[in-house]
């Protein structure tokens, strides 16, 4: 795992996060400026007056009856659009007219009678008895997906630049690196987001959705400071190595665990260590039987700590709070050995043996 604020390649990450973040933040005010012209032109419609005999169809209604002729679905993706088939009376031409949902479509068969609702020369309802749906070209939901779209970019970008934020200040200093550490903001805000869009979906007006919004917000907090706690318990945890002692090992044991430094025995793909079985030795095969490497005897043993972000890669665990690094010393050359906080005891007292060091 890379975290280094001090690297070109970390300065890189940190500026495309801090991109993204500005467009996750920037993209919500074009969505909610959308907003009052969606709404103006579903207010307009559901207020414009029948047209009188004669006139025009510039801002009034007209609704003519129609007979269905047929029903289409065609399946888009998990989604499917819903069409009628319908011809006006003393018109044989067919029109196909897109729903926006199903209800009709499935209520509806061929030769029902229907009504067609005109504004501004396009069919904006259909009605079959007391049941009405609006069509796609209805401006009377508009407002919904602008909306939606802006309640679920701006908290998400509000967690990812939380993030960048602790990022630049925290993380370097952070006693423990964890993955955790940078997605708790992001996710947060994922969920009050979906939250929001969910609720501009369904509820009847701007206003209902803002509010199950807002009333999202105490409850994703909670969450967030649990998980936020837990997290650094854990962290607590993983950083406490004081219980690892050197522990002999009985027997031939062959571990996963990477060693990692500019040393001859740091090999990439030789991710298994034998211990218990003469010098402890690296090789890539899980029974330790094959291309071993021995640790030199000069390899000391400096500290065993948790990853901290400074750690550049990190092996079996990935970073994780049950992975532990034994950081050791092979002249003036710094090596790191990676692996699970279970094995590390018996690789620890492979390491500190009379008989290799004597060696």
């Amino acid at each position: 795992m890379a975290g280094r604020t001090g690297n070109r390649a970390g300065r890189w990450r940190q500026v495309l996060a801090v991109c993204c973040a500005l467009v996750l933040l920037l993209a919500p005010v074009g969505f909610f400026a959308a907003v009052p012209g969606a709404l103006a032109r579903g207010h307009a419609y559901a207020a414009a007056p029948a047209c009188a005999a004669g006139a025009g169809t510039g801002s009034c209604t007209t609704t003519v009856a129609a007979t269905v002729t047929g029903t289409e679905e065609k399946a888009r993706g998990r989604k499917a659009d819903y069409w009628l088939r319908v011809t006006e009376r003393g018109d044989d031409r067919v029109r196909r007219v897109r729903m926006s949902g199903s209800r009709l479509h499935d209520a509806v068969r061929a030769g029902d009678r229907v009504s067609l609702t005109y504004w501004r020369g396009e069919i904006r309802t259909v009605r079959f008895g007391s049941a009405a749906e609006e069509t796609e070209a209805s401006p009377a939901d508009d407002w919904r997906l602008p909306l939606g779209l802006g309640l679920l970019t701006l908290p998400v970008g509000l967690g990812v630049l939380t993030a960048v934020l602790w990022w630049r200040r925290r993380y370097a200093a952070a006693a423990h690196a964890s993955a955790w550490q940078l997605s708790v903001g992001p996710v947060a805000g994922a969920l009050l987001g979906c939250l929001g869009f969910v609720a501009a979906q369904v509820r009847p007006d701007v206003r209902g959705a803002l509010l199950v919004t807002a009333l999202g917000v105490p409850p994703v907090a909670a969450l967030t400071a649990l998980v936020a706690w837990l997290t650094r318990r854990r962290e607590r945890r993983a950083v406490d190595t004081s219980d690892i002692v050197p522990v002999p090992p009985a027997g031939r044991r062959c571990v996963r665990a990477a060693v990692l430094g500019d040393v001859p025995y740091s090999v990439d793909g030789f991710d298994h260590l034998v211990v218990g079985d003469g010098a402890p030795a690296v090789t890539p095969d899980p029974d330790g039987r094959v291309a071993r490497r021995p640790l030199p005897p000069s390899l000391i043993v400096h500290e065993v700590r948790a990853p901290r972000p400074g750690d550049t890669v990190l092996g079996p665990g990935g970073g994780t709070y049950d992975t532990v690094l034994i950081e050791c010393r092979d002249g003036a050359v710094t090596v790191v050995i990676a692996l699970a906080r279970e094995d590390a005891p018996i690789v620890l007292g492979a390491l500190l043996s009379p008989a290799r060091a004597a060696g």
